[in-house]
């Protein structure tokens, strides 16, 4: 699926996220980056698709990770080996990306918590390391240039990644899309305040398309719906 010319989803027939979450494919002047990796048992397809799409995986040069969860970074171990790509994170993610700290979720109920050593099992992830350990503001040499935006909440190194030129923000799991837009899996959300303040931060943001580690990406007007978005959620509170 292109999103826009030279950003790929790669997604499967009903473009629902069957790699554990949306992965994208960004190919500019000969390199090759991706956004996420899926979970662990789904790195082959995420190869399968990038020699589809015409793409030899040897040209992966970067991986951009928008948050520790295994089912955005379950790949990444094999896809750096295979690749030899650059890992990107935000630092406050990389010790749970590189296997210092454990997976902590999920968060609440509190019987869902109690199971919490079952799912992390269910959930573990092989460390790999990150080398390049990002902060609010930074800019990657990336499709000529990306801003990463620092989105605390759901992780606490939660991070959007903007291409002001293009008019192009990757999202991860800040909010996902079914038909409208929605907060992200709560029992995963590690701070739930923080997590709408990011989204708030969001909206003072410009950007026609919005692509989403959960859910269809938005074409146009996707700015004015993260906007709409955060009004709705300051009317609830």
């Amino acid at each position: 699926m292109e999103v826009i010319p030279g950003v790929y989803k790669l997604s499967g027939l009903w473009d629902q996220a069957d790699l554990g979450a949306g992965v994208y494919l960004i190919s500019t002047e000969g390199e090759l980056t991706l956004v996420d990796t899926g979970f662990k048992s789904k790195y082959r397809q995420v190869l399968r698709r990038i020699y589809g799409l015409g793409f030899s995986p040897s040209r992966i040069s970067n991986i951009i990770i928008t948050h520790h969860h295994a089912d955005h970074t379950g790949g990444l171990a094999e896809l750096k080996a295979i690749t030899g790509a650059t890992v990107t994170a935000h630092k406050a993610d990389a010790p749970y990306i590189e296997g210092r700290l454990p997976q902590p979720g999920p968060f609440r109920p509190d019987w869902l918590r109690r199971m919490s050593g079952t799912v992390n099992k269910i959930l573990k992830t092989e460390p790999c390391g990150v080398d390049n350990q990002v902060e609010d503001d930074d800019e990657l040499p990336v499709m000529g240039g990306m801003r990463i935006i620092h989105t605390p909440g759901h992780t606490p190194g939660s991070i959007c990644i903007y291409v002001r030129h293009r008019s192009l923000i990757f999202v991860g799991d800040l909010v996902a899309r079914l038909r409208a837009l929605k907060l992200p899996s709560m029992p995963f959300t590690a701070d739930i305040p923080l997590e709408l303040q990011s989204i708030r931060k969001l909206a003072g943001l410009e950007f026609e398309t919005m692509c989403f580690g959960h859910g269809h990406p938005v074409r146009q007007g996707a700015s004015q719906m993260v906007a709409d978005f955060a009004h709705r959620l300051e009317e609830k509170r």
